[in-house]
């Protein structure tokens, strides 16, 4: 087996490696042994390399775990084990743990613990454009951000570090740009810790209830002055402080993460980085009060300097208010960049401009440049869900009526979009079975109320949801997607794959036994291949027919792992055609079944099939009323 260039042995060699990958190096080489989480983008590919990683490090004790929750229970019981562990997670995915990463803060870190955020600004693919800096803040626990590949490895490993001399939980949060840029990495030692590892059977400290949490809060917070008093001496908090002035004035910027390597871009494009005071952080909470006192006293004004939330800009704004500085200090932030999406280059150039009076010529596109105009996100070619939809519609229409289509957040969530426009709700994880609850008990039967999720987001946090609604008596149809794979995040595994993370093998979780353990009945239960288009549209109508609690599962893998499977066994796919002698130029296949595969001919006026995009999935065939569309013969 070939050995990974982020798994070499191989100290002080240079290599080009994805942010997420660098993390993992640095998980590698500080000692870590558990590492768990669930996939989200843009932190999937951390855990994915480490898996890659154990053929050659078999210590390593890795794990999709079913939802973030639990994944990070896993990583705080090895920490409990005096084992370095790590919970991997995307920003949203921290609400999940939150429950609890906000009591387990209390009782701290024995073996290294650190929890990965990976925040997503400018909703690349995500619900929101949370900033977890706040969860710092809110649990007391501090909170490092790297600004470079690089940086995140060497972070990385000193977290682990810095979280036992503490004994305190590290939140280490990245961002979208980092996470998915690449740089030149230095590979360094993998280190092997020689302790005795073995559960720490201290009840005082790990039994969380009132009578022992009430000592715990003030050892937190006694950690936290610890850690405050030892901010100004933290390797990766720098100050530099220049006397120089510029038009006049002492300028000063206060960065971290990736906003830190763009201002520096800029700075230097405008040939002043060693003209301007500078606070470049590694541990944005708590802050260095001495080195943002000393920043203070050297110039007149400020400029934070950082993506989503005034979190620094407020700090700086306390911290200068309890120093009683001089109201002719000047602090910016949010009144010169915006509180919203990621920052481009040129927005630094503009803002330095603006700030400093110095010139800058906004780059003007030549007119004659051609503008690639947006385009939606789409299903692929061949997805199942697109099936699944469009049968939905069916008898919707059928039925003269509108349905509630309660959604989740995974590839189906893009049927929002035209021409299946099939979603009406989508707020977060499990939220489909959750809101349909409730939307169920004012809806009139009239309009079925149906909650719509994937399979890894049925196992993540659907079946409480599910077993409410038994409980209650809710009526409401849930329909599950199950295509076999976690596909918007990477294709990973999960318990319905029965392949663990390692790809080894692990017990399969059959979804229709676990609906049946959560009360649902039997002949409420309907399964059926989603491609298999009319055979879904007469199940779906009895399903939303049907009273009280009904699950369909609606089952076939998705089309990149099917076709990736069928290439690696040398299976062709089947081959659609378009008869154009019998194709009326209806448009049903292209504006209401919408697979990006099917075109039309303005010229010919026909339908007309992309041999290259067709998947062979064959679902055209059934969706065309006048059978233009056919499989072509191997004769």
């Amino acid at each position: 087996m070939n050995r990974p260039y982020f798994a070499e042995d191989n100290p002080g060699k240079q290599v080009l490696m994805l942010g997420n990958e660098a993390i993992a190096r640095g998980i590698l080489e500080a000692g870590v042994i558990i590492a768990a989480g669930y996939p989200g983008t843009p932190s999937s590919e951390i855990l994915t390399t480490l898996a890659e990683m154990h053929p050659f490090f078999p210590k390593l004790m890795l794990e999709w775990s079913i939802n973030e929750k639990v994944g990070f229970e896993v990583a705080y019981g090895g920490s409990m084990s005096n084992v370095r562990s790590v919970a991997c997670m995307k920003h949203v995915g921290l609400n999940v743990a939150s429950d609890a990463f906000m009591t387990a803060c209390y009782a701290g870190a024995r073996g290294g613990m650190v929890v990965i955020s990976a925040d997503d600004p400018n909703c690349f693919s995500s619900q929101n454009e949370q900033d977890n800096r706040y969860y710092g803040l809110h649990a007391l626990v501090p909170v490092f951000e790297p600004s470079t590949p690089h940086e995140a490895k060497e972070l990385i490993k000193y977290a682990f570090e810095f979280s036992e001399e503490y004994q305190s939980i590290v939140l280490f949060r990245t961002t979208t740009r980092l996470n998915h840029a690449r740089a030149d990495v230095i590979l360094g030692d993998v280190k092997e810790i020689k302790r005795e590892y073995g559960f720490d059977w201290d009840r005082s400290r790990w039994v969380c209830l009132p009578s022992h949490s009430r000592i715990l809060r003030v050892r937190l917070l006694e950690r936290l002055e610890d850690i405050s008093e030892f901010a100004d001496e933290f390797p990766y908090n720098h100050l530099k402080i220049s006397k120089e002035r510029i038009n006049g004035t002492r300028y000063g910027f206060v960065a971290a993460g990736v906003p830190y390597s763009q201002l520096m871009d800029a700075l230097k494009y405008f040939g002043i980085e060693d003209k301007v005071s500078l606070l470049k952080l590694g541990m944005v909470y708590p802050p260095p009060k001495k080195l943002v006192k000393k920043l203070f006293d050297s110039v007149d004004e400020i400029l934070v300097v950082e993506e989503l939330e005034p979190f620094l800009e407020n700090i700086l704004k306390q911290l200068a208010y309890e120093e009683e500085v001089s109201r002719d200090l000047k602090i910016h932030g949010k009144d010169y960049f915006p509180q919203n999406g990621e920052f481009p280059a040129e927005l630094y150039f503009e803002i330095i401009s603006n700030l400093i009076g110095l010139p800058y010529k906004k780059v003007k596109v030549p007119e004659n440049l051609m503008i690639i105009p947006p385009r939606l996100p789409i299903l692929c070619p061949g997805c199942s869900h697109r099936a699944t939809f469009y049968a939905i519609k069916k008898v919707e229409k059928k039925f003269h009526t509108k349905f509630v289509n309660s959604s989740d957040i995974g590839c189906y969530t893009l049927a929002v979009y035209k021409p299946l426009e099939g979603l009406d709700t989508e707020v977060c994880m499990g939220g489909s079975i959750g809101l349909a609850n409730g939307i169920s008990k004012i809806q009139p039967k009239e309009n079925p109320v149906l909650a719509i999720l994937g399979d890894s987001t049925f196992f993540h946090s659907g079946i409480p949801a599910l077993i409410n609604a038994v409980y209650n008596n809710n009526n409401i149809l849930v329909v599950i997607l199950d295509n076999r794979s976690t596909s918007m995040t990477g294709f990973q595994d999960n318990p319905g794959t029965g392949i663990k993370i390692t790809k080894e093998p692990g017990t399969k979780i059959i979804i229709e036994d676990l609906v049946k353990g959560c009360g649902v009945a039997p002949n409420n239960i309907w399964i059926e291949d989603s491609n298999d288009l009319q055979k879904m549209i007469d199940k779906m109508e009895d399903a939303v027919k049907a009273e009280g609690v009904r699950v369909f599962i609606s089952r076939h893998t998705c089309s990149l792992v099917e076709i990736n499977e069928m290439r690696s066994q040398n299976i062709k796919p089947s081959i659609v055609k378009v008869d154009e002698d019998k194709c009326i130029g209806c448009l049903i296949c292209t504006n209401q079944f919408g697979c990006p595969a099917l075109n039309f001919n303005e010229d010919s006026k026909k339908a007309a099939i992309d041999d290259v995009s067709c998947r062979g999935c064959k679902v055209c065939i059934d969706v065309c009323p006048q059978n233009a569309i056919y499989e072509e013969s191997d004769s």
